[in-house]
């Protein structure tokens, strides 16, 4: 059910290549003209690199162009088209970006902000920076290795001091900056792993949310006895089943990610470690109150199940959020962390998760518009539209997310019980190898095969 947002690559090739033959065109004319006054043109050599006066970096309500210069770039035909290259697929933030976009580009006539989403966006960011093809404005993920290479090779812009940035949650802001110190993204809102649960099933049976295991499993022993399946789960794809990995190690194995961190440096082995195997012994068990065609299952449709009654609950991110919501407007939702022995030894999968950044290689007129949206990105009313979307916890202030299902997994948030995602200090291939290895446990369910197999899996892409 996602929404058809995705901007058509090759036309925008199209669209830059007629730019560039402008471009030529504009350059040849003012040559043939200075010429006749006994005068030099210097051609541009690099689409990056601005043959006019340097532009100052906008900040604050010096910002952008007046409306009257606008105006007057709309009448000459002069409109910048802007591409934003948003990686999250999911149809909530998709529809809030496209909102706000098309809010924007009619608030701004001399700038349209076209959004791309494809299909693993992730890889083909990569190939684009690799090939020297940088989107203008793009998605990422500030705590990321990754995107932490990203800044080191120069290819994101240091947002450092922009005015728009002061309208953001400190510890968003905080949690996004780099090692320099510096700000390279805008960050949006704030992702988590949960159980999103059908509070009219839960009411109905007479079962309340569980803060410890053991009363998780007497919940699901109470649905099951009644006919109903507990818990909705989805294996077809690999990199979901990562998530799952991960929200179960923070929550069941509170030294879990930082002893695969030991492990990559050969400090420690998985197969070895107290905490790894009762982390799938809790999952295996967890399997016995799931859906038997889990493995097989795609997101989208166990979402769609479980937004039409045939789970109790689903273990997913907050990214399912909108989806979920659109399914079934009338589904009343809520979601608390996946529970740990104690409550006090629970803790929530969270990190920056919608973050929107710009190339360093832009022109300084490009970066310019950007810094124009990335403003309009960070109004608070604009940002409630995202969030209203999303339905993620956002990192601009002053946005209310009304959805007071989510109040466990904000408490926890807010209460510092969190850890970040796996890739924000393990290499992200030695990550997805793990999550392969992991989607065999789902077949063979074999504890200790899969704690010996991590092993194996990170001795290999550790060494690459």
């Amino acid at each position: 059910m996602q929404a058809t947002l995705a901007i058509n690559y090759r036309e925008q090739e199209e669209q830059k290549m007629k730019k560039k033959l402008a471009v030529i065109l504009c350059a040849a004319m003012t040559f043939t003209a200075l010429a006749g006054c006994g005068q030099t043109a210097q051609p541009a050599e690099n689409k990056n690199e601005t043959t006019q006066e340097e532009v100052q970096e906008p900040d604050g309500e010096d910002a952008g162009e007046t409306s009257e210069n606008a105006a007057d770039k709309q009448a000459s035909g002069e409109v910048l088209t802007i591409e934003f290259f948003q990686q999250k697929g999911e149809e909530g933030p998709q529809k809030g970006y496209q909102a706000i976009i098309d809010k924007f580009n009619a608030e701004n006539p001399d700038i349209v902000i076209e959004m791309n989403t494809v299909p693993d966006a992730g890889t083909v960011l990569t190939s684009r920076i690799s090939s020297g093809d940088i989107p203008v404005i793009f998605s990422d993920y500030p705590t990321q290795m990754q995107f932490k290479q990203k800044v080191a090779n120069g290819y994101v812009q240091d947002l450092s001091g922009q005015a728009f940035l002061e309208n953001v949650n400190p510890s968003s802001l905080d949690m996004s900056r780099q090692d320099d110190g510096g700000s390279y993204a805008l960050p949006y809102s704030r992702n988590y792993m949960g159980v999103y649960y059908n509070k009219t099933i839960f009411e109905e049976n007479g079962v309340e949310v569980p803060t410890t295991w053991e009363e998780f499993q007497q919940v699901c022993e109470t649905l099951q006895a009644a006919g109903i399946t507990p818990m909705g789960l989805f294996g077809k794809d690999p990199g979901r089943v990562g998530h799952m990995l991960q929200c179960a190690v923070v929550a069941w194995a509170p030294n879990g990610v930082e002893t695969i961190e030991k492990t990559v440096a050969g400090e420690a082995t998985i197969a070895e470690d107290t905490e790894f195997p009762q982390v799938f012994e809790k999952m295996k068990k967890l399997f016995t109150y799931a859906n038997e065609d889990a493995l097989a299952l795609s997101d989208t449709q166990c979402w769609e199940n479980f937004a039409n009654g045939k789970y109790a609950m689903c273990i997913t991110g907050s990214y399912a959020r909108g989806t979920i919501s659109s399914l079934n407007e009338n589904l009343e939702v809520g979601v608390f962390p996946l529970p740990n022995d104690t409550v006090e030894t629970t803790n929530s999968l969270s990190g920056i998760d919608a973050a929107v950044c710009v190339s360093a290689r832009a022109s300084e007129e490009e970066k310019e518009a950007a810094y124009r949206f990335l403003a309009y990105l960070a109004e608070t009313e604009n940002a409630q539209i995202f969030c209203d979307n999303d339905g993620a916890p956002s990192c601009i202030n002053g946005v209310v997310n009304d959805d007071t299902g989510i109040a466990p997994m904000v408490e926890l948030i807010n209460a510092g019980q969190t850890h970040d995602w796996m890739a924000s200090t393990i290499n992200n291939n030695i990550v997805t190898d793990l999550y392969n290895v992991v989607q065999g446990f789902w077949a063979d369910k074999d504890v200790d095969a899969v704690l010996k197999n991590m092993d194996a899996s990170i001795a290999v892409t550790s060494a690459e």
